[in-house]
């Protein structure tokens, strides 16, 4: 498994590395999520609104929540669709742009508004009730907001590949999950381990410099907070490549551009069988 984590991430890395600008997508995200996030926490403040954000049994409290939710996910997944949409032009053997990314993310600017209000409503409906159950409660919750992750793994591209509507983008999305082991998120997953384990190794650039001086220090801080910008900038545009790549695979039968049959069938074989599945239902 450590195997295959370790080949996928790197295979992932061949491909990014080949199209440098798709890592403009999710640092523009990181950086407009942040200013939102700014935006949002003073537009609260100076209307009041925040006064009564710890007070639970304050619907303002869920309101403010509500908003951020909504902003968010709405910049996470307008960027998301961008990465996910180049990374498609070059899995199938194209040469992407920014602005094809761009291009993609405004067509789809009603569906990206429509499901990061449905996004935001889960948020929320979880928030509530996470906020009122008891420990076994909560735990219940966490749950099922993993299983609301792992059910629209493949949202994005379902929807603005096939055009469907949400229900059905969620359904179809469902089933690529259902219909496999599951392997796909234990494989992706190899990507946020290896990019944790080079953020580790940044660690030692402060430690050393703790030897040095504090102004070493200072300035070690600064390069290692760069250092991991940049490593969460490259995770989310691996990850983006890399379902793009299984999303592929699952609906056109074939391996990806830049990714070894090996490591993207096994990823989707199907329960209690040991070859790959492409028929999806509906299409």
């Amino acid at each position: 498994m450590f195997r295959r984590s370790y080949a996928i991430f790197v295979e992932s890395l061949r491909v990014l590395a080949k199209d440098k600008e798709i890592l403009v997508f999710p640092l523009l995200s990181g950086m407009l999520t942040i200013l939102a996030f700014v935006s949002v926490a003073f537009a609260g403040y100076t209307s009041g609104a925040l006064q009564n954000l710890g007070d639970r049994n304050n619907p303002m409290h869920y309101a403010v929540l509500f908003v951020w939710y909504f902003v968010s996910w709405f910049i996470v997944l307008f960027f998301n669709v961008a990465v996910i949409h180049c990374a498609s032009i070059r899995l199938r053997g194209g040469d992407p742009t920014v602005a094809d990314g761009f291009r993609a993310a405004f067509q789809h600017l009603g569906r990206i508004a429509l499901w990061a209000l449905i996004s935001a409503t889960v948020g929320v409906i979880l928030r509530i009730v996470s906020d009122r159950a008891r420990i076994v409660g909560k735990i219940m919750v966490a749950l099922v907001g993993a299983v609301w992750s792992i059910a629209t793994y493949f949202i994005v591209p379902v929807m603005i590949f096939e055009k469907r509507s949400l229900r059905d983008s969620v359904r179809q999305s469902t089933l690529l999950i259902t219909k496999t082991w599951g392997e796909s998120l234990i494989a992706a997953g190899g990507i946020g381990l290896f990019i944790t384990l080079l953020a580790l190794a940044g660690l030692v650039i402060p430690i050393a410099a703790f030897f040095i001086s504090v102004t070493a220090v200072l300035v070690a801080l600064a390069v290692m907070a760069v250092y991991w910008i940049a490593l969460a900038v490259m995770s989310a545009a691996l990850s983006g490549i890399f379902r793009t790549a299984l999303y592929l695979y699952a609906t056109e039968g074939r391996t990806p551009e830049g990714f070894t049959p090996e490591y993207v069938q096994h990823a989707f074989a199907p329960k209690g069988t040991g070859r790959a599945t492409f028929s999806l239902e509906g299409r």
